[in-house]
């Protein structure tokens, strides 16, 4: 029998108060807001009638109250990984970029320029970021071939993740963005190629919005 594609459910977590306000999280580990909460039922929602196998989740609470109510729905357990932790920013956490540029001039302004030539604070550099979020896809790809998993993760994370995974340019990083709750899916054949279908899907969010002011 021809085995299945396999398909990756690339998830950001719903919204904090540090992300309206444009602070660095990384592994400080704040609650979502209540807007984030509503993010996340409407996410919730669109998941009723999608299959699903297997969830992974971050360890933040931020990613885990993202997505313990799907796992709920799905009757599926949670599986806690270390690998799809936020990026490690170190001392960064907690400053906006406009205090990050006051405080430290040019070299924070470099990397966030080009953040995988340059060093930051905690996790050292992106290159251990990607090796890092790579390996814990390995692992994941290879236990659920031809399976549809979520992996509830943090925006930065995913971004490396996706370009290391698809082999994309490294400057990628600051050419995408992930809303909060947005799903991006990735489909593997068994031959192991790649296809990005779809990135920052937030069409969960956006019919809500459309509906209110209907």
């Amino acid at each position: 029998m021809k085995q299945e594609k396999t398909r990756l459910y690339l998830i950001r977590h719903g919204e904090t108060e540090w992300n309206k306000g444009g602070r660095y999280q990384g592994w400080t580990d704040i609650d979502l807001s209540e807007e984030g909460e509503q993010q996340v039922e409407l996410l919730t929602k669109r998941f009723e009638y999608m299959p699903l196998d297997a969830i992974y989740v971050s360890p933040l609470k931020r990613a885990i109250a993202t997505a313990q109510p799907i796992a709920k729905q799905k009757g599926l357990p949670l599986v806690v990984d270390e690998h799809f932790k936020e990026i490690n920013f170190g001392e960064w956490e907690g400053q906006t970029v406009a205090e990050l540029t006051e405080k430290y001039g040019k070299p924070y302004t470099d990397f966030f320029a080009n953040p995988f030539a340059h060093t930051m604070p905690g996790e050292g550099s992106f290159h251990k970021v990607g090796e890092r979020s790579m390996k814990g896809i390995q692992g994941v790809i290879e236990k659920h071939r031809g399976e549809r998993v979520a992996i509830v993760s943090h925006g930065g994370l995913l971004r490396v993740l996706m370009i290391k995974l698809l082999g994309l340019d490294l400057n990628m990083y600051r050419r995408m963005w992930l809303t909060n709750t947005s799903i991006s899916m990735i489909d593997i054949s068994p031959e192991d190629q790649m296809f990005l279908m779809t990135l920052n899907d937030k069409a969960h969010l956006e019919m809500a919005e459309i509906l209110k002011n209907r």
